[in-house]
């Protein structure tokens, strides 16, 4: 007994230093933390009286060229006001003191507009502040922000413990705070979360007064709204102003403030001013809601991204790596040595399918189109249009247009006013614009009726002025509420139906086909098909049984068959969907993905890293015959018209096209359409023309021969 007794005092004394020595340990890993978090809080790694600290290297965006290695958009150096984490006082009057210190700087030199709001959500003077009409709104950018930085600074966690409290329970208090974020937290409430986190109601000890004027504590405001915005930490500085002259550095350097100093970035410079701005886009900063997507990418969060158009599409190419330079500070904060511990890698160059020189002349093109159609034909409705030029054999995208456009490099300075536009400068018609095809759609209802045998080249159909096949609908062809005097078109065949498009013709043979068989070929030519274009894209709508069950609209009825058959009924498709579908009819039924990206270039090497290869989307065979006869209706399109033959006559090569006017409603004009290629026989590109409100669909015809033009230039 006595011998089980000395063991059990061995092993409990055994038991007792154990526990003491692991208690020693954990008392020094604690001290050692703490000795590593403090020499971080002053600005990094201590060593032998010195601190390192690390600072991102921006890597040089990708420049962006046409096709044929002409700069659209290149960079310039430029310098930012930046504030540092580690460097800047945690003291908060400090700290203050230094924030103010940098805005009074860039108030001095004369650039307080170069000060970046980061979406400051706020309007107001505190008592009556209130949330901006952007930030209350679900959904925007603006509203994202506002409610991501609710839950990183800690507002939702604390209300929701409020809601608990009340007596919901976790699940509860959540669901109603995600509900409704700005039900539970005011504009007032957020300010007040800064005064105490930022102590921006700091009282003077002697006198009792506030120690920040109204005015300065409106500025603490905005720029703490920033840092906790862009997540600024140790790993990313804060961006207070961007763009500064030398004026401003050299002050700053004079001043010398605790963390506020400046970064070399790049700005960039669109080489074509007003031009291409819908397709090229704009870069912007990382916002609190993208940040986990970026963050998983290895992004810095300080860095410009791709927000639009090439610019986001590409982005993947345009970036390139950061890279990381340590900063040696000697006690009292002075630069003892800095050297590059990872080197950036500049982005690669992106060259697209486009031809600036096409571009151009689209762009202005259908600025001459609108402006002939308002003080020719007295349209002042007319105001706006949109043009594709796409190469048959590829669906390389040479130009896209849209307009009205705007000016990527006036873009922040001309935003509101863009914005307010009723004539939509920011939307690009383009790839958004739905429009109802009218009679560019006949080239492919000809196709499906001849592939199905429905007709052949020569058969004869009777157009009496007035389709009266059916008791319940008798729609008159267009011919027979002219001024020619003509009623009818008489017996006509294929070609000569595309010629005079006689919509009785088109009623005939979209009842002989059905829905079905037409909509068969039009899917193969791509139309209601999203066309593959890296940009975002509106996919619009193939009338038929299918939309109108997907959409819950009313039955089909045979009666919409043949409205259909004339580009009327539920058709819209955007400008490229119908570029893309007449690239299919003549290079012979064969659809390629519509893209912009040609390809990626290394920087350093020259070496290509990607080139696009043409995608076929889908084929079909349309026998020669067949196309042929197409086409050569469509090239009697132009010929028998005079204005559209006297806007193509400076084109060297014969043209093919096609007349669409569809109507609008509402009283208004008539959009114009209009389709062609060129050579007609061997077509080497398709350019689509549309004009709002133009009344008739030779009236697009002005801003296709301009780009025909310049092809052949």
């Amino acid at each position: 007994m006595m011998q089980k007794n000395a063991s059990r005092q061995r092993v409990s004394r055994v038991t007792a230093l154990g526990i003491f020595f692991l208690a020693c340990c954990l008392v020094y890993l604690i001290v050692f933390a703490v000795m590593e978090l403090n020499s971080e809080n002053i600005g990094g790694h201590a060593n032998g009286g010195t601190t390192e600290r690390t600072v991102v290297v921006k890597a040089v965006r990708g420049q962006i060229y046409d096709r044929n290695g002409k700069p659209l958009v290149t960079n310039a150096y430029t310098y930012d006001l930046t504030i540092d984490y580690s460097v800047l006082p945690t003291d908060p009057a400090k700290r203050n003191e230094t924030l103010l210190g940098a805005w009074e700087i860039l108030v001095s030199c004369g650039e307080a507009d170069h000060f970046l709001d980061h979406r400051n959500p706020l309007v107001g003077t505190y008592p009556d502040v209130a949330y901006t009409a952007t930030a209350s709104q679900k959904g925007t950018a603006d509203y994202e922000t506002l409610v991501a930085q609710f839950s990183s600074s800690g507002i939702r966690a604390s209300v929701i413990r409020a809601l608990k409290a009340d007596g919901m329970s976790t699940s509860e208090a959540t669901e109603a705070f995600d509900a409704d974020p700005l039900l539970h937290v005011s504009a007032k409430m957020l300010v007040e979360h800064f005064f105490d986190t930022y102590e921006l109601l700091a009282v003077h000890p002697d006198t009792g007064a506030y120690v920040y004027s109204g005015e300065e504590i409106g500025q603490l405001l905005r720029i703490y709204w920033g840092m906790e915005a862009t997540g600024f930490s140790r790993a990313n500085d804060y961006v207070m102003a961007e763009h500064i002259s030398m004026d401003t550095v050299t002050a700053e350097k004079e001043q010398a403030l605790p963390g506020v100093g400046f970064a070399t970035s790049f700005v960039r410079v669109y080489e074509y001013p007003g031009y291409a701005s819908h397709i090229l886009g704009q870069t912007g900063p990382i916002y609190a809601e993208e940040w986990p997507e970026y963050k998983e990418l290895g992004y810095h969060m300080d860095v410009l991204v791709g927000k639009s158009g090439c610019e986001a599409a590409f982005e993947s190419y345009l970036h390139g790596q950061d890279g990381v330079k340590v900063i040696v500070e000697d006690a009292d904060g002075n630069v003892v040595d800095e050297y590059m511990k990872t080197e950036p890698v500049a982005g690669k160059d992106v060259y697209l399918t486009i031809d600036i020189d096409l571009q151009i002349a689209a762009e202005d093109g259908l600025k001459e189109n609108v402006a002939y159609v308002q003080n020719n034909l007295g349209k002042q409705d007319c105001q706006a249009g949109a043009i594709c030029a796409v190469d048959p054999n590829t669906a390389d995208v040479l130009a896209i247009a849209s307009y009205p456009t705007y000016d990527l490099s006036t873009f922040a300075e001309d935003y509101d006013s863009l914005q307010s536009d009723s004539a939509l400068p920011l939307y690009n018609r383009a790839l958004s614009g739905l429009y109802a095809p009218g009679s560019t759609f006949k080239p492919a209802v000809t196709a499906a009726a001849l592939m199905e045998g429905v007709v052949k080249t020569d058969t004869l159909l009777s157009c009496e002025g007035v389709y009266t096949y059916y008791q319940s609908y008798q729609p008159k062809c267009w011919v027979y509420s002219s001024n020619s005097g003509i009623r009818k078109h008489g017996l006509i065949t294929a070609d000569d139906a595309l010629r005079v498009s006689c919509n009785c013709y088109y009623y005939e043979v979209g009842r002989l086909l059905g829905i079905d068989r037409m909509n068969h070929y039009c899917e193969l030519f791509g139309l209601g098909q999203p066309t593959g274009i890296e940009l975002g894209e509106a996919t619009g709508s193939l009338a038929g049984p299918a939309w109108r069950a997907a959409n819950q609209q009313k039955d089909w009825l045979p009666t919409d068959t043949i409205a259909a058959a004339i580009g009327q009924s539920d058709n819209a498709f955007t400008p490229l969907q119908l570029s893309v579908y007449l690239s299919t009819l003549v290079n012979g039924g064969t659809r390629y993905a519509a893209h912009l990206l040609d390809r990626a270039v290394d920087v350093a090497t020259g070496e290509t890293l990607y080139e696009t290869v043409p995608v076929v989307k889908d084929a079909f065979v349309l026998q020669e015959s067949y196309r042929a006869e197409i086409l050569y209706g469509m090239e009697q399109v132009i010929t028998s018209s005079d204005s559209l033959s006297r806007w193509m006559s400076r084109v060297p090569v014969t043209v093919a096209g096609k007349t669409g006017t569809a109507q609008v409603g509402g009283g208004e004009d008539d959009n114009g359409l209009f389709v062609c290629c060129a050579p007609s026989r061997t077509p080497e590109i398709v350019v689509t023309a549309v004009i709002e409100r133009a009344g008739g669909g030779s009236y697009a015809g002005l801003a296709a021969s301009r780009v025909l033009e310049a092809y052949y230039q």
